[in-house]
């Protein structure tokens, strides 16, 4: 396991944890007008781990057959 897939999983275990409190706290996000923010923040951790996933899959690939 390399930095980037190391980065991924921490970043997975974050939006894992947004979404289960956004399952708790919708009613309270809701009457704050807060759920397009929360959504957003969901999505942004999201990409940052697929991106982050494919980063390290590449630099695996590179590492491996020497490009």
């Amino acid at each position: 396991m390399n930095l980037y897939h190391g980065i991924a999983l921490i970043t997975t275990l974050c939006n894992l944890v947004l979404g289960i409190s956004f399952i708790f706290l919708i009613d309270s996000l809701r009457a704050n007008e807060l759920m397009l923010q929360y959504f957003l923040l969901y999505l942004l951790t999201m990409a940052i781990t697929v991106c982050l996933w494919k980063i390290g899959n590449d630099y695996d690939f590179n590492k491996k057959y020497g490009r």
